[in-house]
């Protein structure tokens, strides 16, 4: 094969390329640093900051959960040394999150919520979980979207903070008592229809939280037929003596003044009544709803 003086001039310089690459250590991960970052704690949204979202559950009053706090030394080299991670919250950092997403997330009062103020990544390891406690104390509010914003703010050893997953922050959502999965059964009157007034049954509903005793349809009430009525989904906030308040603003939805509307917390059953639009003669549901399990 005949080599030209250009053939040669290439080769030699590929191979000098090959030579310097193994030797330089930014392109050898063997060789590349470890920085200190907060790992996965589950459904992850990375948005202006890492977002990890927790569904509490239904959290009785007084009582308390936890969230778990992933924080890693990533790279190639476990931890040569006890490496001791400081951890504080991060207002500007929230801050600047609400307002590039268009969030509304606050910080929670003090008695909600506590977390670690260091931690330790142990000597041969690379991971250390800790968690944040969280607490439905008299402070909680239902009406706000809690977030920790956490960054790491110093590190023992010197090892860098990742520049991308630094800061985190940790969003979550707690349900009320009544919040959950129901079966429902009732009759709904459209004055003058036959096909949509009548009995329904073997239906379920989903009652979602919207405040410390308020919880909201997951879906349309039904028709007789089984079919959704074309209302805004009514909220019940369950009053001081169990008795129950029906509201929809949007739709008219009110209580039926003629029926007991009331929550039995023994068989965790909602008895309501209420109406709408032209009131309770032409637009009226009578409904059970019967607690199955959390949704």
């Amino acid at each position: 094969m005949k080599l030209t003086i250009k053939t040669i001039c290439a080769a030699g310089f590929i191979l000098s390329l090959s030579s310097c690459l193994k030797e330089d250590p930014y392109f050898d991960p063997a060789q590349s640093n470890n920085v200190i970052e907060f790992a996965n704690t589950g459904d992850l949204n990375n948005e202006t900051l890492p977002r990890f979202y927790s569904d509490l559950g239904t959290l009785a009053a007084g009582s308390s959960t936890t969230i778990n706090i992933n924080i890693n030394t990533a790279g190639p080299n476990m931890a040569g040394s006890d490496i001791t991670v400081g951890l504080e919250l991060d207002q500007a950092a929230l801050d600047n999150y609400n307002s590039v997403e268009g969030a509304s997330y606050v910080i929670p009062p003090a008695s909600v919520f506590s977390f670690p103020s260091s931690v330790v990544i142990k000597k041969g390891t690379n991971r250390i979980q800790a968690q944040a406690t969280i607490t439905n104390s008299a402070d909680f509010s239902f009406d706000d979207a809690y977030a920790l914003p956490i960054k790491i703010a110093s590190v023992s050893d010197g090892t860098p903070v990742s520049a991308n997953f630094g800061t985190a922050l940790y969003s979550f959502g707690v349900r009320n008592a009544y919040d959950g999965h129901y079966s429902i059964k009732g009759y709904t009157l459209r004055a003058g229809d036959n096909v949509l007034s009548g009995n329904f049954t073997g239906k379920t509903m989903d009652l979602e939280t919207t405040g410390k005793s308020s919880v909201a349809f997951g879906a349309a009430q039904f028709w007789g037929n089984g079919s959704a009525v074309g209302i805004p989904n009514p909220q019940l906030t369950i009053n001081a003596d169990n008795s129950v308040t029906v509201f929809n603003a949007d739709g008219g939805a009110k209580n039926n003044p003629a029926y007991n509307s009331r929550y039995e917390p023994e068989t965790k059953t909602f008895y309501i009544s209420f109406s709408w639009g032209a009131g309770p003669a032409s637009r009226l549901a009578t409904d059970t709803l019967t607690y199955i399990g959390p949704r």
